[in-house]
């Protein structure tokens, strides 16, 4: 079988001088919102920007399918083995750091990691009385994905507040550019990495308030989430990008889809633009009712549903 074959590449990248840790054969479960996925042949925890500096232009050079993550909350990983390299950024990727400034331009600034929680982000905000992104308590993903696909949430979103990314590019090379040279549009950035970038941290500009005001908005945000969403349950958050005008949630529950079943998979009965795993849902079970649900909605409502899940493939070699 091809998974039971050593790579010819694994030998070199295990030679390659990396304070990160490799592991072969990882299952990928753990490493997504919603526990599904097979193994992959190499998951590297990249501890810091010396170890994706090496191992970048290592993909690119011996040509290796290769995929970043953090937290794994919008994406499908099929259950079938991964030939190549998973980089997952942990360690100094993790950093918050507000910043000293001296002009007005310069206030309410922090720089934060590429891995850091939104939801961490989001609380360490409350004691300096920043405001703006309260949303990002409702995420569970990363500052990194939160700048790449542009999340959002509560009529906000992450690009509003960006003021400049530093991002890798496949040669190793690190690069710093202000938000207004970058594109962002609904849940997009040219910061994916499926287009070779590779967000390494970002500097955000926060709104001046009190940390009783931002500590409110942050509990009805959080709150919203436990009323109207599957928050207990594996899920990815929202399958599906809302058309213009409208939402995915109340085309799929129009057209009779909330609480439809496949397997472990079902579309929640709480909200109908979450698939939640009951328990030992396949990858499968999922494609199977996101076919359905586009299908369903097409047919009553003549709308396409674009997803906003990402599903697991080869990125560029760059």
């Amino acid at each position: 079988m091809s998974n039971e074959r050593k790579p010819e590449w694994l030998e070199a990248l295990q030679k390659t001088p990396l304070t990160s840790r490799l592991r072969r054969k990882e299952s990928l479960k753990r490493f997504n919102t919603w526990r599904i996925g097979g193994n992959a042949e190499c998951l590297v925890d990249v501890v810091n920007v010396a170890d994706l500096s090496l191992l970048l232009p290592f993909i690119r050079k011996h040509r290796i399918p290769w995929f970043i993550l953090g937290k794994g909350s919008n994406l499908l990983i099929p259950d079938t083995y991964w030939p190549g390299i998973i980089l997952h950024l942990s360690g100094e990727f993790r950093g918050w750091e507000p910043l000293e400034g001296n002009s007005a331009s310069e206030k309410n600034e922090v720089v934060a990691g590429a891995a850091l929680a939104d939801v961490t982000f989001a609380q360490r905000c409350v004691t300096r009385g920043w405001g703006g992104m309260e949303f990002l308590i409702g995420i569970p993903g990363t500052i990194g994905g939160a700048v790449a696909m542009n999340a959002g949430a509560h009529g906000g979103e992450t690009a509003e507040f960006l003021k400049e990314a530093e991002w890798m590019d496949m040669e190793g090379n690190l690069h710093n550019s202000p938000r207004e040279s970058l594109e962002f549009c609904y849940r997009y950035s040219e910061l994916m990495g499926n287009y070779g970038r590779i967000i390494t941290r970002a500097v955000f500009q926060l709104r001046e308030s009190d940390p009783e005001t931002v500590e409110k908005n942050l509990l009805e945000c959080q709150q919203f989430r436990m009323e109207k969403q599957p928050y207990n349950q594996p899920s990815c958050g929202s399958v599906f990008k809302n058309p213009p005008g409208d939402y995915a949630a109340r085309l799929m529950e129009s057209s009779g889809l909330k609480g439809k079943i496949r397997g472990g998979a079902q579309i929640s009965p709480k909200h109908a633009n979450f698939i939640v795993n009951n328990g030992g849902a396949s990858s499968a079970d999922i494609l199977s009712l996101i076919d359905t649900a586009r299908e369903t909605v097409f047919i009553n409502h003549s709308i396409n549903l674009e997803l906003e899940v990402q599903i697991l493939q080869s990125a560029v070699y760059g």
